[in-house]
């Protein structure tokens, strides 16, 4: 025991890192959009390709275009530490789900995929006005949302998913990139957003 725990502290920055690459905003909101869509469709086959497409098209645009950023010096690197960098893709972020959204709803798309592009927006949107003035973590928003809102939708069988919490809030302190602090109030807006949002018609429809 001993020594797995003096392994874990040498590699610990790692984990940390793998961490905040496997839970990061992006997988957690793809995850969501899986588990809503196969419990909430008669037609799972059906939404399945559905899924696989706005998958592709929600999160491929905004991954390339702060890649670019990235690749040509605008940002320190995908994940923006600097709170001043960090305006500029949000803002197309927010532009793209609001296109895609519109565009699902046009094309009749599942309600389950409607929802989850929902919720991102509503929380891109307020970590967005937030980052304004101060620095927050959108890794521990997004983890607390998908988790508060899997209670609400699912119940208490997902209550084993409170336990990526800490390990996020962790692995983004542990890699220096938020305060402890930052961290807590990242948690404190991912529930306010899923408490709202569970209250929204199209919510509150899926789910009924």
């Amino acid at each position: 025991m001993y020594e797995l725990i003096t392994n874990l502290k040498q590699y610990d920055q790692t984990i940390a890192r793998w961490v905040s690459h496997i839970i990061s905003p992006h997988v957690v909101g793809s995850v969501m959009a899986c588990l809503l869509t196969f419990l909430y469709n008669d037609k799972p086959f059906v939404a399945f390709l559905w899924l696989l497409m706005s998958i592709f098209v929600v999160t491929v645009p905004p991954i390339a275009y702060i890649l670019w950023l990235v690749h040509t010096g605008h940002l320190q690197d995908f994940y923006m530490p600097q709170r001043s960098k960090r305006l500029r893709p949000l803002i197309f972020v927010i532009v793209w789900l609001f296109i895609c959204l519109m565009g699902l709803r046009y094309l009749q798309a599942p309600l389950s995929i409607e929802v989850v592009i929902l919720f991102v927006l509503a929380l891109t949107v307020t970590m967005s006005i937030i980052t304004l003035f101060w620095k927050i973590s959108f890794h521990s928003a997004s983890i607390t949302t998908a988790f508060v809102t899997l209670v609400i939708v699912v119940g208490v069988k997902a209550w084993f998913a409170l336990l990526l919490i800490p390990l996020v809030g962790w692995s983004r302190v542990r890699l220096q990139r938020h305060t402890p602090y930052q961290v807590l109030m990242g948690c404190l807006v991912g529930v306010l957003i899923a408490l709202l949002m569970t209250q929204h018609p199209t919510v509150v429809t899926l789910i009924e």
